[in-house]
């Protein structure tokens, strides 16, 4: 985990810019990527040829339909084998299909695409929701000043999608956690997850709920601050806020925190997830901001008791090596 004072975490080995012949080979070329979004493209298209799963087609706007080695093809994707375990694709039909009202889930994308950040977070917390026990241990290791048991894990939640009591828009956490603190106080962990991307969303400065609900909750030293509404700050915005909401409407005891989680390589979430600590208080009124590296969530459901999950996590999202070892195979004048 991440103190105020932390910043971008640093890793020994740098992730590389993946050469084109290599892209080509994998079928992963042709892509306007970030540094770290092309390699974990690669470490993906490098984990479906592994396991023998058939590849997909994109096709861009404008454009002809060709092979991309991160998606799955449609027949193969069907199965479930987007999702580490019969039983966390099992759970995710059942949540598709009782969805909460105005959630947004692009199916294609959940089953199909290998970066899906939703898919991970069914693939980090599924056997969570299914094990309370297993989740309540986990969220002691994550969180251990906040939450003792868990009561309920909900995925791809918001109180109330376009009340004015809350935002009065469609923003939604990935996951949603409720439990009880160590003397019996209701808590919540709500979860934003990210893998690829690279927190660039559009801006929100049009929204003068958002402004009234900065100024009533004091989260940031500056809650008029233009550039809490405007990209890479403006989701991070929505999500703190719409949780200090939550927590006012449990009550005066109710405590929580806004836990985001996002690969300690990719630099882009995590300068803006730096740049948005910034923006805050000291000790934002019962909503801790928690920004936690994807491979500390991983340790964490390791300590909590699920090796198989952390292998499996660590093996498709988080190990870089693969794509080191292609680098140094990497002959750029080979005939």
């Amino acid at each position: 985990m991440h103190d105020k004072t932390e910043t971008y975490p640093k890793s020994e080995v740098p992730i590389p810019i993946v050469p084109e012949d290599i892209s080509k080979r994998f079928h992963v070329s042709g892509i306007v990527d970030t540094r770290f979004a092309g390699c974990a493209r690669l470490l993906q298209s490098v984990w479906r040829e592994r396991h023998g799963f058939e590849m997909g087609r994109h096709k861009p706007k404008g454009g002809k339909s060709r092979k991309l080695g991160s998606l799955l093809d449609p027949a193969v994707a069907r199965t479930g084998v987007n999702f580490l375990a019969p039983d966390i694709a099992k759970l995710v039909r059942r949540e598709v299909a009782y969805r909460e009202i105005g959630a947004l889930i692009d199916e294609r994308r959940l089953w199909a695409n290998l970066l899906s950040s939703q898919t991970l977070t069914f693939n980090l917390l599924a056997r969570a929701k299914l094990d309370l026990g297993l989740a309540s241990r986990l969220f002691r290791q994550l969180l251990p000043d906040l939450m003792e048991t868990v009561d309920e894990i909900t995925f791809e939640h918001s109180p109330g999608r376009g009340d004015p009591n809350y935002l009065g828009d469609y923003t939604a956490f990935d996951a949603f956690v409720t439990g009880r603190g160590a003397n019996g106080e209701p808590t919540f962990v709500a979860i934003e997850v990210k893998y690829s991307e690279s927190m660039r969303q559009p801006g929100r400065s049009e929204k003068e709920r958002y402004r009234e609900l900065t100024r009533a909750f004091a989260l940031h030293i500056d809650p008029e601050a233009p550039s809490l509404l405007a990209e890479p700050l403006a989701q991070l915005t929505a999500e703190h806020v719409l949780a200090a909401v939550i927590r006012h409407r449990m009550g005066p005891e109710a405590r929580g925190a806004f836990l985001t989680i996002a690969p300690a390589l990719n630099r882009d979430a995590w300068n803006a997830l730096d740049l948005y600590r910034t923006t805050l208080t000291y000790e934002p009124k019962g909503v801790a901001f928690v920004p936690a590296t994807l491979e500390a969530v991983i340790a964490a459901i390791r300590a909590a008791g699920d090796e198989a999950s952390a292998n499996r996590l660590t093996e498709r999202y988080t190990d870089f090596g693969p794509v080191h070892a292609l680098i140094e195979e990497w002959e750029p004048f080979a005939e």
